[in-house]
């Protein structure tokens, strides 16, 4: 197989459409991240943003997009807290796999309200962006990007177990009966290291330490369990060694943990988004659910 011009993402699902083709099984249309994702947003209108731009903090201040939502910062609602327990719950951003059909909108997906929310808090109380249109919508965006990223790094990593064992649906076992179950709970570890990730990388994305720190143990179960996985990156590690062994044997808790935790790509984010290239999806509105 050639290399892809599109880039490193293109060709590991080229690589998955081939190995699915060549064990005569298909990809999944049963979607279970439609299932986790309220209806009305997860199925909402949406389109690309940062098309085929390289994502780093000079960059988001060049885009059309932020420029006209700062004019709306200031009218934005400061609410008392980034998160709480139901801010990620109510689905602010999520990640939309590319091992399930149809694939024209797998990547990150943004709530453009929740956006707004973030960049309004950074705007009025981060210590590193406060008082600064920009910076707080461009900090806001990284905030929500950055942990869906991982998400990414998640997937892939399942993608090269798949190829290397020559095991098609190895992500979509894990996904439907470890994710989903143990998803919005403290065993959720995938979300953990999402949140992990996010603080780990919290300077590049221009964000106080100490403030995302509050903030991230506000939320709800698994997301506020990332402070088991902080204080350096040995722990993170660990962490990532139990997520793959979770995916690779597809169980909660496997009785064999593998030192395989090199699969996980935890470069910064900045890095990560040029060579990986994962598409941006805003929501503005939720669709009416009757």
């Amino acid at each position: 197989m050639s290399l892809n011009s599109k880039g490193i993402s293109m060709d590991i699902i080229d690589a998955v459409n081939l190995l699915y083709t060549r064990s005569s099984q298909n990809l999944s249309s049963n979607n279970p991240v439609s299932e986790l994702v309220t209806p009305e947003w997860h199925y909402s209108d949406s389109f690309q943003i940062l098309d085929n731009t390289q994502i780093n903090w000079d960059n988001l201040g060049e885009f059309d997009l932020i420029k006209t939502m700062i004019d709306s910062l200031e009218k934005a609602t400061q609410p008392d807290t980034i998160v709480g327990t139901e801010f990620e719950r109510s689905f602010c951003s999520w990640y939309q796999p590319y091992h399930y059909l149809p694939r024209q909108k797998w990547g990150v997906h943004l709530r453009y309200d929740s956006w707004m929310r973030v960049a309004a808090l950074f705007y009025h109380s981060c210590p590193s962006t406060v008082g600064r249109k920009l910076d707080s919508m461009k900090s806001a965006f990284l905030y929500l990007y950055v942990h869906e990223l991982f998400h990414n790094s998640v997937e892939n990593a399942a993608s090269v177990m798949e190829l290397l064992l020559g095991k098609s649906h190895i992500y979509t076992k894990y996904y439907s009966d470890v994710y989903s179950n143990a998803f919005n709970s403290s065993k959720c570890i995938e979300e953990a290291l999402s949140n992990g990730y996010l603080f780990f990388w919290a300077e590049e994305c221009h964000i106080d330490r100490d403030f995302l720190k509050d903030e991230l143990l506000k939320q709800g179960p698994g997301y506020h369990d990332f402070i088991q996985y902080s204080g350096g990156s040995s722990n993170f590690s660990k962490g990532n060694r139990i997520l793959l062994c979770q995916i690779r044997y597809g169980n909660l808790n496997p009785t064999t943990y593998d030192p395989i935790e090199q699969l996980i790509d935890i470069s910064d984010p900045i890095r990560y988004s040029s060579v990986y290239n994962v598409p941006v999806w805003l929501h503005r509105k939720p669709k009416p659910v009757h």
